[in-house]
């Protein structure tokens, strides 16, 4: 999967693509065919309700848009659930009717409220999981600092 990020900040560009080129390995997303363009959007979830989300842009391309005023916890969480959404575009685990307005997921159309959806389920259960990989690396390069200003 090809990915590019257009992020002003570039400790923001780093913290992200940093995450999702780990992301992109832990689901197995490294030869999936589609590409991926993130966006950063200040302000998003203040204005639209919400801190990230994924989208087709074309028939194997996606783009992610991603709110970046928010914590670096956050941040990396909400990387963590879109990225899983992601997955599950590349997969064809979702799709679109023809409208946008109706999903399927697994061929099956799906009518239920937002955090009832499978797919919501399934990216709201691995943000953690994703999220703490990330945490934990931090946390190790973290001691080792500290660990090395004793000395």
């Amino acid at each position: 999967m090809e990915i590019e990020i257009a992020a002003r900040a570039s400790l923001t560009k780093t913290v992200i693509e940093t995450c999702v080129e780990l992301f992109k390995k832990e689901l197995k997303l490294e030869n999936s065919k589609y590409s991926l363009v993130i966006l950063t959007d200040r302000g998003m979830s203040k204005r639209d309700g919400c801190r990230g989300t994924v989208f087709h842009v074309g028939p194997k391309s996606l783009g992610m848009v991603i709110d970046t005023a928010m914590s670096i916890e956050n941040l990396i969480i909400t990387l963590a659930h879109e990225m899983v959404h992601v997955k599950q575009y590349a997969r064809g685990q979702i799709t679109h009717g023809k409208n946008l307005k109706s999903k399927f997921w697994m061929g099956q159309r799906i009518k239920s409220q937002y955090y009832d959806s499978p797919w919501e389920i399934e990216a709201y259960s691995k943000e953690r999981v994703l999220a703490n990989k990330i945490f934990k690396i931090i946390d190790t390069a973290h001691a080792k600092v500290k660990k090395h200003h004793k000395k």
